[in-house]
């Protein structure tokens, strides 16, 4: 390196530094090793890779959506320990490549320290983006206690293999478990899947799960959710389901489209789950519709069909398909919840979360209090 690159690296703020080996002593463990426990993935115990659709599935899908299952957006690790550091080593699939993502949302992970409902951030991995190979520290030097531990997977590319080290005389422990032993299913756009979060805990679906006492799974499927029936029977498959969020309109490749896929979808996945809430959501607003009327009547004509079908459905006896009209996730004001004009910022995915909490809460409770009766005996 040359003097001037020298000096130029002193100058950097130190907290604005990659990662590199820690030169420490640790104890290094594959996150599918006990007592270490994946969630999001629901066919991982079967097929033993970060994937979120199976290694072969029942129904044929698009070489895309077949590609964007190895993205693994909404796949969290989850320990206890009384390590005072922790690291991680990474192997991506590939290296980072958006434009409009940060790196550390595309292909990092953030760690939260706490218990469900009290989680709190603490820090983001910190890595070369043009290698697909990192190791980084998450914390060091803290107290030595017992804490839970949760660490968001990177959002928009594929993990073949993910280490975690700790100190050789910590104590590594078991996840507790969820309170509630259901599932929350989010099939839906590029929005669903995490565009354009900075890092992976502010994509709206980690957000709530932070929230609420379930396992969120995330099948996002970016520009690719076109509601196929083939994802339907798939979804199905899924055990233990406590909701079914519907998120998937603005991938539609028309408005007819939407309006044959809706119905189908939800029959194929009712033949499996006759009673499992299902919400469909609207399409968000785009920061172009300030400007643009046309494409605001587009979407107000698509909520409408969607909304519509929701009605069919409980007038013919199913209640529990419900609709939220997305042009209420980002408030009064969207204009600056997005990256792009279209992908939420942190600002935006904070606003979408915090607007369906209250709704999930809702649909969720009679889930919550059967298994608070099971639990009391009654």
């Amino acid at each position: 390196m040359s003097g001037t690159g020298r000096e130029e690296e002193k100058q950097v703020d130190r907290n604005l530094r990659i990662g590199g080996p820690s030169g420490k002593d640790l104890k290094w463990s594959s996150a599918l090793e006990a007592p270490f426990r994946v969630t999001g993935l629901p066919w991982l115990e079967r097929d033993g890779v970060y994937r979120r659709l199976p290694v072969h599935t029942s129904h044929a899908i698009r070489p895309e959506v077949d590609r964007l299952a190895n993205y693994t957006t909404g796949a969290q690790v989850r320990f206890r320990t009384d390590s005072t550091n922790l690291y991680v080593r990474v192997k991506l699939a590939a290296p980072y490549n958006m434009y409009q993502m940060a790196a550390t949302g595309q292909c990092g992970v953030d760690c939260y320290i706490g218990a469900i409902g009290e989680q709190r951030y603490i820090n983001t991995s910190r890595f070369d983006f043009a290698r697909t190979e990192y190791e980084s520290v998450l914390f060091d030097s803290l107290s030595r206690e017992m804490r839970d531990i949760t660490l968001n997977l990177p959002l928009y590319q594929g993990v073949t293999e993910f280490l975690l080290g700790v100190d050789p005389s910590s104590k590594i422990a078991a996840f507790p478990g969820f309170p509630v032993d259901k599932k929350v299913l989010l099939y839906g756009t590029s929005i669903t899947h995490g565009a354009c979060a900075t890092r992976p805990g502010m994509a709206y679906p980690n957000i709530l799960s932070r929230m609420f006492p379930l396992e969120f799974v995330n099948l996002g499927f970016s520009g690719n959710a076109q509601g196929e029936p083939e994802l339907a029977h798939l979804i199905g498959e899924i055990e233990a389901p406590g909701l079914l969020i519907l998120d998937y309109e603005a991938n539609t490749p028309s408005a007819e489209r939407l309006r044959e896929s809706l119905p189908e979808f939800i029959r194929i996945y009712r033949a499996c789950h006759p009673v499992v809430p299902i919400l469909v959501l609207s399409q968000i607003r785009l920061a172009r519709e300030a400007f643009d009327g046309e494409q605001a009547s587009r979407r107000e004509e698509r909520k409408r069909m969607q909304r519509e079908e929701v009605e069919r459905q409980r007038s013919s006896g199913d209640r529990n398909v419900h609709f939220f009209d997305g042009a209420l996730l980002l408030g009064e004001d969207p204009q600056d919840c997005t990256t792009d004009g279209i992908h939420p910022s942190d600002l935006g995915y904070d606003r979408i979360a915090k607007a369906l909490q209250p709704i999930i809460a809702e649909l969720l409770h009679a889930v919550i209090e059967r298994q608070t009766r099971r639990e009391d005996g009654e």
